[in-house]
């Protein structure tokens, strides 16, 4: 099934990339494999590397069931998804806190997101979510 979460993160992000200019699918893939470096927990690699498909394409929890992923992959993607309009520490990172899974792939995500140096360029706004990220991280590291 890795194969397949792979093949359909890289599909689905074809041409998006992120603020740094680079291609969306890297980042998905750098999550992969820093939550699981040995690459022995194929059902963890494949909740970290479409761990914003749910939230950022077309494709529905539905669609990964019917892919035939597996209730612990799709419950992982399912806590990693950042719903519209859903408050973002009280909501979301509690949620995620909850899911061993989840909050595995989120430390690793959050800390890829706060590498400064994939910004082309720092503003204010940059500040802000890298301080919002900064408080998740320490709320699930806890």
């Amino acid at each position: 099934m890795l194969d397949i979460a792979i093949a359909l993160t890289a599909e689905k992000f074809k041409d998006k990339f992120d603020k740094g200019g680079q291609p969306y699918i890297l980042h998905c893939l750098h999550v992969m494999n820093a939550v699981c470096p040995n690459h022995d927990d194929h059902e963890l690699m494949c909740i970290a590397v479409m761990h914003d498909l749910v939230e950022d394409t077309d494709v529905t929890l539905k669609d990964l069931y019917d892919l035939g992923f597996s209730e612990r992959v799709v419950a992982g993607v399912e806590c990693m998804t950042h719903l519209k309009g859903e408050d973002y520490m009280d909501v979301y990172i509690r949620r995620v806190a909850l899911n061993s899974d989840a909050r595995l792939v989120k430390i690793a995500d959050l800390n890829h997101n706060s590498h400064l140096m994939r910004q082309p360029s720092l503003r204010a706004k940059d500040f802000r979510r890298i301080e919002k990220y900064h408080r998740a991280y320490a709320y699930l590291k806890d």
